[in-house]
């Protein structure tokens, strides 16, 4: 039986990759669209490539017609505006997967010194961090999902076995690249395209708001932080150096990721001397990692889709835990690639 889903905030460049995989997925009955501006408007004009698909009518967001309409609400909003909506659909008995950054943190106060106070501090207490691969059985069981920002999921994931298994000692540093697609649908200046295109810069070196979330899910652990915008739409790479305990060989590394995500579905280490490259997730939810050694310092490279397994594929992810599907349900395809 199909499980009734709406997706609020469909207008935005993750709301629309939400909206193409919910539409696809065997499992889900889409009947609910929300976008705040743009309700109203045909999907087609929103979304040119939904021309000729079938969904549901953009419509302003009221909780109580959302709970009508559905079991599951997948929230794909601007930050500080998903709050308010996912506690109003709490209240309607709506299990919620906020794909913004509002329910990434089960603390307020951990929250507040990064983003600013919460204004629905009750809603912290049951939020589930959403990443799958740390999270299965609390996702599972969750009424709240806060999905992972699309760099920490990246991090985490090149350095989470290391660091879990104690080889990784000191700080952990993470040097990551991104596609413009990740500041968002609506213009600026610092993703116009004569500004982007041919070029390449960091920005909010060592003070970038998802430091915090890497370090909070790499057991605490201090995590400096660059990342850069690159000229490409969509993908992350994320290079990250671990200082390790001991020399190491990188058939052992090697031994320690399989342990760690062979029976993973979505991550999958690369042969030896292999790089990952973004375009080859690019409309997934997979990371491909990359591992090389130099003695007691391990390099792990990561590819992720910042709009798939940074975003609306890994919200799908963990709807599918909640719902008690096959967790891939929806999600086997593979890169578009050229």
């Amino acid at each position: 039986m199909a499980r009734r889903a709406a997706l609020v905030g469909a207008s935005g460049y993750t709301g629309v990759e939400a909206l193409r995989l919910l539409s696809r997925h065997p499992d889900i009955d889409l009947t609910a669209l929300c976008a705040g501006r743009m309700a109203g408007r045909p999907l087609a004009e929103v979304a040119p490539a939904f021309t000729g698909v079938a969904a549901p009518p953009l419509e302003p967001f009221d909780p109580k017609a959302v709970a009508a309409a559905a079991d599951f609400a997948f929230l794909a909003l601007p930050h500080g505006t998903a709050q308010d909506a996912a506690a109003d659909l709490l209240a309607e008995g709506v299990r919620v997967i906020d794909l913004s950054a509002d329910h990434r943190f089960d603390d307020p106060a951990a929250y507040a010194a990064i983003y600013g106070e919460h204004r629905r501090p009750g809603s912290l207490a049951e939020t589930v961090y959403g990443l799958p691969e740390h999270n299965r059985g609390r996702i599972a069981k969750s009424r709240l999902v806060g999905c992972p920002g699309c760099y920490p999921t990246s991090v985490i994931l090149a350095a989470s076995p290391a660091v879990r298994a104690g080889w990784a000692v000191g700080d952990v540093i993470a040097d990551c690249k991104s596609g413009v697609s990740g500041a968002g649908r609506n213009p600026g200046a610092g993703t116009h395209y004569p500004e982007t295109a041919d070029g390449l810069h960091a920005y909010k070196t060592l003070a970038h708001r998802h430091a915090p979330e890497m370090s909070r899910n790499l057991g605490g652990a201090r995590v400096h932080f660059v990342p850069h915008l690159v000229p490409i739409v969509r993908g992350i790479l994320s290079t990250v150096y671990l200082r390790l305990d001991t020399p190491r060989t990188l058939d052992a590394a090697r031994a320690l990721y399989a342990e760690a995500y062979d029976d993973e579905p979505f991550v999958h280490v690369l042969p030896a001397g292999a790089h990952p490259d973004p375009r080859h997730v690019r409309g997934t939810n997979r990371c491909h990692i990359g591992l090389f050694v130099d003695g007691d310092l391990l390099v792990v490279q990561a590819a992720i889709d910042n709009l798939g397994k940074g975003a609306a594929g890994q919200a799908v992810q963990c709807f599918n835990l909640m719902a008690g599907l096959p967790e891939t349900t929806g999600l086997e395809h593979t890169a578009l690639f050229p």
